[in-house]
């Protein structure tokens, strides 16, 4: 039987600060807007195509339309009638392609409007995107310097307390010492009363 593998253990964590929520969302916004700006942009491309489409099928029915008063010129029996008609189908065309071409400019208009706004939010999200940066800059400069400042407080609170320590261990020494110093020579005194001699340390 072979050996087991050793299970492996968890990838380590990623190397780099994650994004906070605040920034992530105006990543997505940042990047929704974009999309929106090239769906527009497609949208306008096509709405110019289709214009330019019109304006060729309005060209073409133009040249029908003489070739037609053409053949009118050479059928004269009909003449009135045809050229009643397609005087009428002219104007009719004429009507609705200038309907259908003030349509496509209302259409186009309104998308420029629209692809105007996108910018401008786009341009105000990116204004948000930088002050959070630099506010949260500004935030964490002021915390280090708080640090700082408070690491500085805290040393020279232990080094203060550390010095009256010190004074009170010496002070105590001193009173301990000329404690000492009269408690043997009292000592020294009743030894010598006794007729005993004291032993020279």
């Amino acid at each position: 039987m072979p050996p087991k593998k050793k299970k492996g253990k968890g990838k380590g964590k990623k190397k780099g600060k994650k994004k906070d929520d605040a920034t992530l969302e105006l990543e997505d916004k940042y990047k929704r807007t974009v999309d929106e700006i090239q769906a527009l942009k497609d949208h306008l491309s096509i709405r110019k195509e289709f214009t330019r489409r019109s304006v060729a099928y309005k060209d073409e029915m133009r040249q029908r339309m003489l070739g037609a008063e053409e053949e009118l010129e050479d059928t004269k029996s009909n003449q009135k009638t045809v050229n009643a008609d397609m005087t009428r189908q002219y104007k009719t065309m004429q009507t609705e392609m200038s309907l259908r071409i003030h349509q496509l400019e209302t259409e186009l208009a309104r998308t420029r409007s629209g692809l105007s706004q996108t910018e401008l939010e786009l341009k105000k999200t990116r204004e948000e995107k930088d002050k959070i940066i630099q506010n949260r800059e500004l935030t964490i400069s002021d915390l280090k310097l708080k640090i700082n400042s408070m690491e500085k407080d805290y040393e020279g609170i232990l080094r203060g307390a550390l010095d009256a320590l010190i004074q009170k261990v010496e002070v105590a020494k001193e009173r301990w010492e000329e404690r000492s110093t009269t408690i043997q020579s009292k000592n020294k005194n009743v030894l010598l009363e006794f007729g005993l001699k004291p032993l020279e340390i």
